[in-house]
């Protein structure tokens, strides 16, 4: 192999990866959700309610990303929760995501084996 071509190679490559690391990107809104459910909640009502958190993140066209977890057990958190991250490029998107039929929907499934629900939104600042 002719290695006095590999150094201007891995500069070249370089310079390409860091200056589209340095490209500024546009900003986006996330609405973080968590849902705490009641201990004696049936595992299948939370996992229908997982799934229509998915479907509407992944189905829906106003929706950019969507991300999903369980927050772990531990001194501040003895519940079962749930944590649901929608990401999407503007307020208005946000807007019609709530306004939309399958939102509307969604936020009556499982309803009685909750016990509580947080919603959160924030502009990501990079």
């Amino acid at each position: 192999m002719n290695t006095k071509f590999l150094f201007p190679m891995l500069v070249v490559l370089c310079s390409l990866t860091c200056a589209q690391a340095q490209t500024p990107s546009q900003k986006v809104l996330r609405h973080v959700v968590t849902v705490t459910f009641k201990p004696t909640a049936p595992a299948a009502v939370i996992k229908a309610v997982d799934a229509s958190f998915k479907n509407l993140g992944t189905k829906l066209k106003m929706t950019r990303g969507y991300e999903w977890g369980i927050a772990p057990m531990d001194a501040r958190n003895k519940d079962i929760r749930h944590v649901y991250v929608t990401t999407f490029a503007s307020e208005k998107e946000l807007q019609a995501y709530g306004a939309s039929p399958e939102h509307q929907k969604h936020i009556k499934l499982g309803a009685s084996e909750i016990a509580g629900v947080q919603a959160v939104d924030f502009w990501v600042e990079k």
